[in-house]
This record gives structure tokens, sequence and C-alpha cells, in this order.
């Protein structure tokens, strides 16, 4: 009776802290789903939490897989190399926040006469600032929205951003997203060239899409003579001492990984292509 009392006793000893455990997750589980569901919406479903790092943080497993990290108290979250407040109004990206005084004063920074701006028609209602690349798909798309753009009193102010960087570190040579870039930058005129280069650079990509669906030969020809045009081009063009390699620098340090970055007056970041009426809403004129 004694030994079976004694075993009893032990065995609840051994159990409470473990059912304690059990119960503290699941509690976390629910307090961080209830948090995140409010955030984003009732399709995202928390799988599993558990405190890691001595406590200082816990690990939270999404049913998808995804992993991120909250602070003890659920009211913030670690993403990507990113911290969230869970505001009421949903998440707000404090690592951003941050950086935004940061950009809005390096893009005050940058002179006009460094930039190639396409001026809003009638009252200016925004600029925006847009690191761009001459081969970026994305950014090809984002030029033919600029007339709109410009129509509903935006204006657009373009920073070089060469997404091959300026010099191939293997040959030491200037690259080909850094030279065709150079190229506008070094131009008279430099609206006619962004979009110049811009349109033939599109029109290459798509002949070379029709060359690997097995094109006639004319597409060949016609995409042989316009790469041909636009080497003549770059190669015919003086060094004018253009500030492309500081402004890939720049964009680098204001968090600028890829190309369109959109940069508001006020400093705020918005990554990729949108439509113009999508971004005119984003900029609070629609």
């Amino acid at each position: 009776m004694k030994k079976t009392l004694l075993a009893i006793v032990c065995g609840l000893v051994m159990a409470h802290p473990l059912q304690a455990e059990e119960q503290t997750q699941a509690s976390l589980a629910q307090q961080a789903e209830k948090k995140l569901v409010s955030a984003f919406g009732p399709r995202l479903k928390v799988r599993e939490v558990a405190p890691v790092a001595g406590g200082q943080l816990l690990e939270v497993v999404l049913v998808d897989g995804t992993v991120m990290h909250m602070t003890p108290d659920t009211g913030h979250f670690l993403y990507r190399d990113e911290l969230y407040q869970l505001a009421e109004t949903g998440p707000v990206n404090v690592t951003q926040g941050r950086m935004n005084p940061k950009r809005a004063a390096g893009m005050a920074d940058v002179a006009d006469n460094e930039a190639v701006i396409f001026p809003a028609k009638g009252e200016q209602k925004a600029l925006i600032n847009v690191f761009t690349d001459i081969d970026c798909g994305y950014c090809q798309k984002l030029h033919q929205e600029v007339p709109r753009l410009n129509e509903l009193g935006v204006t657009v102010r373009y920073l070089a951003y060469p997404r091959a960087g300026v010099k191939n570190p293997q040959t030491g040579q200037l690259t080909d997203s850094y030279q065709k870039i150079n190229y506008v930058w070094c131009q008279e005129d430099r609206k006619e060239a962004m979009t110049t280069m811009k349109n033939n650079q599109r029109e290459l990509s798509m002949l070379g899409q029709r060359m690997r669906r097995g094109g006639a030969a004319a597409t060949e020809e016609q995409f042989r003579a316009l790469q041909a045009q636009m080497s003549e081009m770059i190669s015919n063009s003086k060094d004018c001492g253009a500030p492309v390699a500081a402004q890939y620098a720049l964009g680098g340090q204001l968090g600028v990984t890829g190309t369109p970055a959109i940069i508001t007056e006020d400093g705020q970041l918005f990554p990729g292509y949108m439509p113009a009426d999508d971004l005119a809403a984003r900029l609070g004129i629609q």
C-alpha cells in the first residue's frame, strides 16, 4: 500500500511540470494566434509555440510551416529580419518606420540635376523617388505607367540602381547593367534616353522569348539588330561622371534590395511594381 501511494505521488510530481508546460504552450499558442488573426485574418493558424532564448522570445510555427518569432507579450513579431508591432489597426513595420527619416533625408540630399525627372501634369500632388534598372522587367512595366502617374499629379524622380552592380567582381569590368543606365544619365535628354533604353530592352526581352519558343528567323534578325543598336549606343557614349555608382551605394544604405524600389517624400519604401492607380491610392491622392 505504501509503495503504491509513493508511486502515485511520484507520478503526480513528475507529470505536473510537464502538464503545466503543455498548458502554458497551448495558452501561448492561442494568445499568439488571436493576435495574428486580428492582424492578418482568420486564414492564419498557429501550429505550435515554444519559448526560446531563455524565454526572451517565442518561436511560432504556423500550420504552413512558416516560422516567426514573437515577444513574450505577443505584441511584436520578427519576420525576415524585420520587427513588426501588432497594433489594433494592423501590423506596423517598426524596422521600416525607423528607416523612414533616414530615407527621406537621403532622398532630399539627391539634387534634381542628378536624377531623371518626369514631372506631374498640372498641380503636383505627390513625388516619388524610384530606384530603377534598365534590364528589370517590372521597371519597364512601371515605366509604362509613368504617363498615367503624371496625369494623376505624381512626379516620378528616377535614381540609378544597376541590379548587377557597378563592376563584375571576377573581371573588374563594368557590368552591362551599369553601362546601360549610365548611358541614360550621360544623355542631354535623359527622359527620352530612359524611355528609349527601357522600351528597347523590353522589346529585346519579348523577341528573346519568341526565339526560345522557336520563332522565325526574322525574329532572330530583329533581335540581333536591336542588340547591335543598343551596344553601339552604349559604346559611343562618353563617361560623363554620372552619379550612378553613388546612387547604387545610397540605395543599399537605405534598404533597397531590388528594383523598382519606390520611396516617398516622407521616406516610406514600397518595394516592387504597382499599377499607377493603385500607387496613387497608396500615396493618398486617389
